[in-house]
């Protein structure tokens, strides 16, 4: 390898740009766990190849003309030179939209930024040195460094795999000792609860109901990967009684790791439908995947949402050791009744143990008191006393952006932003039909469903049709079949549809008026690339 005096200008140039152009990478494999598969679909970076396409051809011309001028060397730095601020600013400026989902640098991050910054600047000096040694022409070595932006992706696959391996025998070592602290604690009561739908409310209230009793930890937020188990382990003490773990799954062997590592003997499952299709590949594999929840041992207890029995008992006929199993919800064991819902909250008497409760929570939404009666089951079953958990129920306070009512200048918000499953849906649509109120859908649709997603797209129209007196759609294709939908339903009102959802909500104060009820139903993060924000 061989570098001329002065190279190190340029060194410096492809450093700076690899950094910046790492970064919308990097943002866009952090959003499924740093699967560097995830680059190709995405139709945002494809855009930015394109340019880069475009930049390098463009520039390419202008070098190959310089090579006839007597003063070719300095044309031909200055070429290079104007090339790579084309390139810094373009990615540059990739990075400044805000993102509903930014990047987020954590210790992982960085060191992938740092990693491929460094692998690709190297990868790219060592290919310019042995065009220096090797061509004739120094004014021809330029050309690797015009084609350095289209071998780039290629160098982000290389750098971020080599990475991956390690970060993957780093975050099983911390597993496995997260996993070690767990069994040392015998007497620790451990919950798994997983599900297509419904996981973190579950979570939620179940540690409301148990905390009348027990002191409790669970894992934050929607924290339901093995990293986000570890970090809420580290918080476990001696005086922690009770652990609830999220179990969070889009393929196939997720829960069985999670399983594997928490060794649970209590679990809830709180529903299954065809959420994440695209990546579990079928409904079978969906289906048993969220199953392996049950494998608790016969020892062990199960709480599973009565909608699924059928699979459940399919799935537990073929473990050798046969949980205890209690079926909560519509027409389960325990189970809600005379649901009563209204701008205040919601009415129900809660049937557990063959005895009715008269209950009163702030809560909307039927698959609000779903998951209530799923959370009150397990809380019986550990022994919490029925006057407590109807306590607890009475100061339930709504998950962020699932089902949560708001309210402002005259309009009453409901906010599902955070429901993307076709069963949560029908549900928040359910909850709007019950105010006497002009009824208002904002809505980028259903994503991860496969195959069936344009199918349950049209679905979702047919139903906004039966409710929505006005629907406002973000995304140009994607909305396609709940336009269809909302027509063949004999839609009578108004339908906008909106390239961005900043383009709606600008649209607000021409759309919206002084009484009206708006459901933001689903709120897709900037991965879904024909989503513009």
């Amino acid at each position: 390898m061989t570098l001329l005096r002065g190279d190190w200008f340029y060194v410096l140039i492809v450093a700076l740009d690899a950094f910046f152009m790492t970064r919308p990478y990097l943002y866009v494999i952090q959003q499924d766990n740093y699967r560097v598969s995830e680059i190709f679909k995405s139709r945002r970076l494809a855009f930015v190849y394109i340019f880069d396409i475009c930049a390098v051809s463009v520039f390419t011309a202008i070098w190959l003309a310089f090579y006839f001028f007597s003063s070719r060397a300095f044309w031909g730095f200055a070429t290079v030179l104007f090339f790579f601020i084309a390139e810094f600013a373009m990615y540059f400026m990739e990075d400044i939209p805000k993102r509903k989902k930014p990047l987020k640098y954590t210790k992982r991050a960085v060191r992938c930024l740092l990693f491929v910054t460094a692998f690709t600047t190297a990868a790219v000096t060592c290919s310019f040195g042995i065009a220096t040694a090797r061509l004739e022409q120094n004014y021809l070595r330029y050309i690797v460094l015009f084609c350095f932006p289209l071998a780039y992706p290629v160098l982000f696959c290389v750098g971020a795999s080599v990475i991956n391996v390690f970060e993957r025998l780093n975050n099983a070592r911390y597993a496995r000792r997260a996993s070690k602290i767990l069994s040392k604690r015998r007497n620790l009561i451990k919950i798994a609860i997983t599900g297509s739908y419904g996981k973190t409310s579950v979570k939620n209230f179940l540690k409301a109901m148990l905390e009348k009793k027990y002191n409790v930890l669970a894992t934050p937020a929607s924290y339901n990967t093995p990293m986000g188990i570890v970090k809420a382990v580290n918080s476990l003490d001696e005086t922690y009684d009770v652990f609830i773990a999220e179990f969070g799954a889009r393929r196939v062997g997720d829960i069985r790791t999670l399983m594997n590592m928490v060794k649970p003997s209590l679990s809830i499952l709180t529903g299954i439908n065809s959420q994440h299709l695209e990546t579990f590949g079928s409904e079978k594999n969906i289906a048993r995947e969220k199953c392996r929840i049950l494998e608790v041992g016969e020892r062990g207890l199960c709480v599973v949402n009565s909608k699924v029995k059928d699979k459940a008992e399919f799935a537990l006929e073929k473990l050798k050791k046969r949980p205890a199993v209690i079926y909560a919800g519509e027409m389960g064991d325990v189970c809600a009744r005379d649901i009563v819902m209204s701008e205040d909250g919601s009415d129900f008497k809660l049937v557990i143990s063959g005895k009715e409760y008269p209950v009163t929570t702030p809560l909307i939404g039927r698959q609000n008191i779903e998951n209530i009666a799923l959370a009150a089951a397990m809380a019986h079953a550990l022994g919490v006393e029925m006057p407590f958990i109807l306590e607890a129920i009475e100061e339930l306070e709504p998950v962020l952006h699932r089902m949560q009512l708001l309210r402002g200048e005259g309009i009453l918000i409901i906010d599902d932003s955070f429901n993307s499953n076709p069963d949560g849906a029908a549900c928040a649509l359910d909850t709007l039909s019950m105010f006497p109120r002009r009824k208002v859908v904002l809505t980028p649709g259903l994503v991860e469903l496969g195959g069936k997603e344009r199918e349950e797209n049209y679905k979702l129209g047919m139903k906004m049709a039966e409710v929505a007196d006005l629907a406002l759609l973000v995304g140009i294709k994607r909305t396609d079949p709940i336009r269809r939908g909302l027509l063949d339903g004999g839609f009578a009102g108004e339908i906008h549809i909106y390239d961005s959802l900043d383009g709606a909500r600008e649209d607000f104060k021409c759309r919206l008026l002084a009484g009206d009820a708006l459901l933001i139903l689903n709120d897709l993060p900037d991965i879904y690339d024909d989503i513009r924000k």
